[in-house]
């Protein structure tokens, strides 16, 4: 094997020069070769994104500023898949984005700074990028909801661009791509709109608080055409129609989702959705008749307990309104990612049906806001649907989409997961895995790939992808902070000292990074990938959650906390695992891996641009 080669008169002690990067990527190239590496993801919140200008206290994976960190992570990791958050529509007081709507996109992540450009007919001036909202935040790692949800914030703004869209020409080539986006769009746009039209009419935005009429609309598939009617002439208190603006919304944040995949896509990298198994409201309201009445989906918490989730599908009208309900919502999915990750998908096989919990005739929540409930007695009869699911509905949309079933992710974890496996078998979707609660004969690499009588063994490399944790886990420094016992079988894996292991929690950390190398496909959040302590997400609570965000410096950042044994240190991880496969065996290629991780791993320069100004011949 050909080896690149590269001066060795370097001192250690820097983030890569401009020349050394464009070196580390052809020995990086190299080892995934060597290893068969496959995908190698990127689990990233479109909050948690930065904002180098302009910054409204969110991210936006719509942004160029979210391209420029795909390019960061593509070369220091080889990032070549990001999987985005739920991108449906969330609120100030509801911010998980496993709450959103199924088919609208959130107004929050789109990029306003992009309508003053020609080709969104300059919505927006470079004045108004000027207003308050758009300057105002002063911490730029925590999301500020706060001023997102502002009454001058993002919906303001858009309601300024909105104004000026309705000036334009009829014929103008943006009129026309929105009536073509109406046109496509038809089986929910009008629906999800009218949600928000009945919301103004009835003065809230809790369908619970509306008329009954209003409530049930949809109680039966074809609707209530008078009612239907007279919402689409209701306005806003700015006089703009509201089922317009809400189309508008949709048309502005669906242009800029098609764009961003495409720049993504040039880069290699592909684009994987993730869709919550649950339904918002809105979804609930506008497709009343394909659900259980007051049946929702859910988990247990504790005895007889339910944290519940979301309304839940009626099995029983599979081959009716519920299967086209799936069937719609997975195909939309397809149209917009290079694939889908479906989360707790043993919801649609093996399912967990909840009654929420009334008193005096409310709903009851825990002290984290967990609505609760109890298992209903009589289960669903899904198990032998659970595949037709899967296979007639779901891979049928990735089939008429021309999506790999192989780009198709199925979060099998917790739950009635176990029970669920026999009805993907042999469908060539994806399971998802984690290191987190890896043992001696449980959850590791060399565990799945063994011979044995478990459902989770006998996998193919191909079958599955691996991380250290879930956006709902502890961050992987958390995790080695009381993760000694990991010491024994890591480094039998990979051929590595155990002392060394227990009694640093760097060495132990690369080794939890090396082991996913060691298989097929990987993934790992942002956070981790950048070395941070920060969650995602704090199950069961409220206040504070849902805030991570990368540092707008985040190259120094990355480069510093490699230099303290945190964060992917790729070259360090790609020659561990090629080292376990040579037994640990060096080997010229390692050797070269070895020098680039040295490189990262100690004090110096943070930024490629300050490492070149070094003098490498001094």
């Amino acid at each position: 094997m050909k080896v690149s080669g590269i001066q060795n008169t370097v001192a250690f002690g820097r983030a890569l020069t401009t020349k050394e990067k464009k070196e580390w990527e052809k020995v990086q190239q190299q080892a995934r070769q060597e290893l068969n590496t496959g995908k190698t993801t990127a689990t990233i919140f479109d909050f948690s994104i930065p904002s180098t200008k302009h910054d409204t206290g969110i991210g936006s994976s719509f942004s160029e500023d979210a391209q420029n960190l795909a390019a960061f992570l593509k070369t220091m990791n080889g990032i070549n898949s990001i999987q985005l958050p739920p991108q449906g529509e969330i609120s100030n007081y509801i911010r998980s984005p496993y709450s959103g709507t199924s088919f609208s996109l959130g107004m929050h992540i789109i990029d306003l700074t992009k309508l003053t450009e020609e080709k969104y007919g300059s919505l927006l001036s470079k004045k108004d990028l000027l207003l308050p909202y758009m300057n105002r935040v002063n911490n730029h790692e925590t999301v500020d909801y706060d001023n997102v949800f502002s009454p001058d914030g993002q919906k303001a703004m858009l309601q300024i661009a909105y104004k000026n869209f309705k000036k334009l020409d009829e014929n103008s080539a943006l009129k026309q791509e929105f009536n073509r986006f109406k046109e496509e769009n038809s089986y929910w746009l009008e629906k999800d709109a009218l949600f928000e039209a009945a919301a103004v009419a009835n003065g809230s935005e809790d369908m619970r608080n509306w008329s009954y009429r209003d409530q049930n609309i949809y109680a039966k598939k074809q609707g209530d055409h008078q009612r239907i009617a007279e919402l689409k002439q209701v306005t806003d208190n700015s006089g703009n129609n509201v089922v317009d603006f809400e189309e508008f919304v949709q048309f502005i944040a669906d242009k800029q989702q098609k764009e961003s995949k495409a720049k993504f896509n040039a880069k290699g990298i592909e684009i994987i959705g993730d869709c919550q198994i649950g339904f918002s409201q809105k979804d609930f309201w506008a497709h009343k008749s394909a659900f259980y009445p007051n049946y929702e989906f859910g988990c247990k918490l504790y005895d007889d307990m339910c944290s519940c989730w979301s309304p839940a599908i009626n099995f029983s009208k599979l081959e009716g309104e519920a299967g086209e309900l799936l069937y719609n919502k997975f195909n939309t999915f397809f149209k917009r990612y290079d694939g889908v990750r479906i989360d707790a998908a043993w919801q649609l096989i093996n399912p967990l049906i909840c009654e929420p919990w009334h008193n005096q005739g409310k709903e009851t929540y825990d002290s984290n806001g967990n609505k609760l409930g109890k298992e209903i007695d009589h289960q669903p009869k899904v198990k032998d649907n659970g595949r037709f699911i899967i296979k007639d509905i779901i891979l049928k949309a990735a089939d008429e989409n021309n999506v790999p079933h192989s780009n198709v992710f199925l979060e099998l974890l917790g739950g009635n997961a176990y029970d669920s496996l026999d009805a993907v078998k042999d469908l060539g979707t994806q399971l998802i895995h984690i290191t987190r609660y890896g043992k001696e004969d449980w959850g590791r690499v060399k565990y799945y790939e063994s011979r044995g009588n478990n459902k989770y063994q006998n996998m193919k490399p191909g079958d599955y992808t691996i991380g250290p944790g879930t956006h709902d886990d502890y961050s992987l420094l958390e995790q080695i902070e009381n993760g000694k016992e990991r010491s024994q079988y890591l480094a039998k894996d990979l051929h590595l000292n155990r002392n060394e292991l227990q009694n640093s929690q760097a060495r132990l950390g690369e080794a939890v990074w090396a082991e996913l190398f060691t298989t097929k496909n990987q993934f790992a959040t942002l956070p981790d990938i950048l070395g941070s302590r920060r969650r995602i997400n704090l199950p069961n609570t409220t206040e504070g959650n849902w805030s991570y965000r990368a540092p707008q410096d985040y190259e120094r950042a990355y480069f510093n906390n490699l230099s303290e044994g945190k964060g992917l240190n790729s070259a360090d991880a790609l020659s561990k695992a090629l080292k376990a496969k040579h037994h640990g065996h060096k080997t010229p290629l390692t050797d070269r891996l070895d020098y680039f991780a040295d490189i990262l791993r100690q004090k110096g320069p943070m930024t490629t641009k300050e490492a070149d100004k070094l003098d490498l011949n001094a």
